[in-house]
């Protein structure tokens, strides 16, 4: 009787210790969602560069001209310039003269860490002209930056920094970005020319303002955009 009254207990035991086991798993539970993944593309852009160089929004002077644009096509791990961070040098040549050399070597070195996969060299607009060129991207490569000295002035450029043309799966089709002045914080003067003193401590880059450029803004108490760039998705 006893051996068979044990066995019973034994048995009811084991049914609560499973049912235990049971609920405790389902509370536990838990549901995972996998990530969206991305998926390979690849794509060519045409890019346009429209100049807007012109009175009454900008003074223009004589011999007002951009630069050719020197850009890259990238990835999220790097950058050409970034506001708020000190101009590299290949920044800094085609700011201050529009020499692009150094920057070809530094975005072969990019390139060489496997960062980027494309130098571009696009030729300059006229002052209120349109230029154009094309490029090739893909979904591991979808950034683009670029720049262009404004002539004459101290160090100052127009640019893209990092702009992404694909996520969530998706290319942008058609897209136009206006092109603001920025200062490289290399060369000092408020003037239009060059061989002005240079900035001493280098200062970061900046977006320029009316009032550190009174010779640009004839008069307005903004800078509007002095260039703008389209991507068609081709």
């Amino acid at each position: 009787m006893k051996s068979q009254l044990f066995t019973t207990i034994k048995t009811l035991l084991a049914s609560v210790v499973l049912a235990a086991i049971f609920f405790s798993c389902k509370k536990t539970e838990v549901t995972t969602i996998s990530p969206v993944e991305t998926q390979y593309s690849e794509a060519t852009y045409k890019m346009e560069i429209t100049g807007k160089w012109k009175a009454p929004e900008f003074t223009v002077p004589p011999s007002v001209h951009f630069t050719y644009f020197t850009g890259m096509v990238h990835n999220k791990e790097t950058y050409f310039w970034k506001e708020g961070t000190l101009a590299s040098p290949g920044v800094e040549y085609i700011a201050e003269d529009g020499n692009p050399i150094q920057m070809f070597r530094e975005i072969d070195s990019i390139t060489a860490l496997k960062k980027a996969t494309a130098l571009f060299y696009i030729p300059p607009p006229a002052s209120v002209g349109t230029s154009s060129g094309n490029i090739y991207c893909n979904s591991n490569f979808s950034y683009v930056s670029c720049e262009s000295m404004i002539a004459p002035s101290p160090d100052w450029f127009v640019g893209l920094s990092s702009f992404n043309l694909y996520g969530n799966n998706k290319w942008i089709q058609d897209t136009t970005i206006n092109l603001y002045v920025y200062d490289a914080g290399t060369e000092e003067g408020d003037v239009f020319g060059y061989g002005n003193p240079e900035t001493n401590p280098r200062q970061p880059v900046i977006k320029l303002t009316a009032a550190k450029a009174t010779v640009l803004a004839n008069g307005n108490t903004s800078l509007a955009a002095i260039a703008s760039i389209r991507f068609i998705k081709q």
